[in-house]
């Protein structure tokens, strides 16, 4: 593709006296991957600006930036194309859908937003396709599947470069079906753009990543820009609510498309009735729009996962698919690797490590923990560094509260002081039923020596991560292996 066809399809202005055509092979964001005939977009990070590397793309034979900063404009540069637009991260949205043939456009894409159950519904989802043995594309926080192919990936949402490419060589192998998680930070850094969403599933939205959004009503009107994306006219779109969400009705305001709600309560489209619910079991009656639809069984943990089969059962029904045959497939559906994972082992002890790092999130698991079982719980936890601080009072409160013995320690401490993280959390403590330890794999050793078959063991805050931040390092560990290694467990 020449460099004036990708720009004239994508409207994006240029001085015609001045530009120089030829053709592209690349568009890059980071001044690392460059080649010369590379298109370079220069996008404002949190931590570092693309524009402090013009310089340096230039003098690797860039012959195309694309900027937003005016000081550029000032800069005298012989034979090369300096395109200045009013947000490169939005150019960036529009070149990289047009130069990977809008492979969005082609395919059925579902995006799943929500402050928690985004890696469940997604998985779910992608399982179910899989099962049905059709091909089917995820993208989220453990990583990409392309069929039955792993990739890598640092963000739960990639950027949209990389969903772009993924997503065309999907295509490429026959693949139609994609699901992917939506983060916040991706819909406000123009991640998903461009992208053509056929359905939304809103999971729930409570407080969560406040060291970026700053406020409360900044993180609802980001996720609301989402559901907003998807137009302004009646289409064959669709948005499914968790109906059981206080929010869920402000949210209902800000999309023009199709929606439906699923949940436990009466006035839900897509319900579940006489819930059985167990450590290892949950079992209820599966209705849409108010017809019987049968009986749900699985093996996976939890009130909430009764919610992440409601979202990605009511995606196959509103799909028109036929529910005995998906019903018939819920037992093989796995649990996530991280999230209330059982950590199998000879001794009969009940441990589990889960992701959870949100108040509620937190709040939840503790409280379906206490609701299903009589055993003593014992918890460790921390807080992340460099995140929301205001998080850090009210996870000392909320375990202190519903977990019967609490181990305080690090989880992700970045710049922070891990002293200061735990003291943080320490003002919102309501009785002395912790102690403090701030090496993770010994709170783990501690832990397990204070338990007995009628006990509980969770590990929460990281579950599936495989390491620790500390500092702008990245040191490997996990609370699995550190289990496993403890009980001398072949992993």
């Amino acid at each position: 593709m020449d460099l004036l066809t990708l720009l004239n399809n994508c409207h994006i202005n240029y001085d015609k006296k001045k530009i120089i055509n030829y053709k592209i092979t690349g568009i890059k964001i980071n001044s690392q991957e460059v080649c010369p005939n590379d298109i370079f977009v220069a996008i404002r990070g949190q931590t570092n600006d693309g524009h402090d590397y013009i310089l340096e793309c230039i003098n690797k034979g860039v012959k195309t930036i694309i900027y937003e900063d005016h000081y550029y404009d000032l800069i005298p540069l012989e034979n090369v194309n300096m395109i200045r637009t009013n947000c490169t991260k939005t150019t960036l949205a529009v070149l990289a859908s047009y130069f990977y043939g809008e492979p969005s456009r082609k395919m059925t894409l579902v995006g799943v937003t929500g402050t928690n159950g985004k890696t469940s519904v997604t998985s779910f989802i992608y399982q179910l396709y899989r099962l049905l043995k059709q091909g089917c594309t995820l993208i989220g926080t453990n990583g990409i599947k392309i069929n039955d192919k792993c990739l890598p990936s640092d963000n739960t949402t990639p950027n949209t470069l990389i969903i772009n490419q993924i997503l065309a060589d999907s295509l490429k192998q026959g693949i139609i079906n994609a699901v992917m998680e939506v983060s916040s930070h991706a819909i406000k850094q123009k991640r998903v753009s461009q992208l053509d969403f056929h359905t939304v599933i809103l999971t729930n939205f409570s407080q969560d990543h406040l060291d970026y959004h700053r406020t409360m009503l900044d993180y609802f009107y980001t996720k609301g820009m989402f559901l907003a994306s998807l137009g302004n006219s009646y289409n064959d779109k669709k948005v499914l609510f968790n109906g059981d969400d206080k929010t869920y009705k402000k949210f209902l305001d800000l999309t023009n498309v199709q929606s439906y709600t699923y949940g436990i309560t009466t006035l839900n489209d897509i319900q579940a009735k006489n819930i059985i619910c167990g450590i290892d079991q949950i079992s209820f009656h599966l209705y849409c729009f108010k017809e019987f639809c049968g009986i749900v069984e699985s093996k996976l943990f939890g009130f909430f996962n009764i919610y992440n089969l409601l979202a990605a059962l009511g995606y196959f029904y509103l799909q028109g698919y036929k529910m005995k045959e998906l019903m018939s497939l819920v037992p093989q559906l796995k649990g996530i690797p991280g999230r209330m994972e059982r950590i199998d082992n000879d001794l009969g002890l009940d441990i589990f490590i889960d992701f959870a790092h949100t108040p509620e999130s937190v709040y939840r698991i503790l409280s379906e923990v206490r609701m299903l079982t009589d055993k003593r719980i014992i918890l460790i936890i921390g807080c992340g560094g460099n995140r929301d601080e205001l998080k850090r009072p009210l996870i000392g409160k909320i375990t202190t509260s519903l977990a019967d013995y609490v181990i305080f320690t690090t989880d992700n401490p970045r710049f922070e002081n891990p002293q200061n993280i735990i003291d943080n959390i320490l003002q919102g403590v309501v009785s002395d039923n912790y102690e403090v330890e701030l090496d993770r794999a010994v709170a783990i050793k501690k832990g397990i020596d204070n338990m007995t078959k009628n006990d509980i063991l969770l590990i929460l805050g990281k579950g599936h991560e495989d390491y620790q931040i500390i500092n702008n390092e990245k040191i490997y560990y996990s609370d699995k292996l550190e289990v496993q290694k403890y009980l001398g467990i072949q992993s």
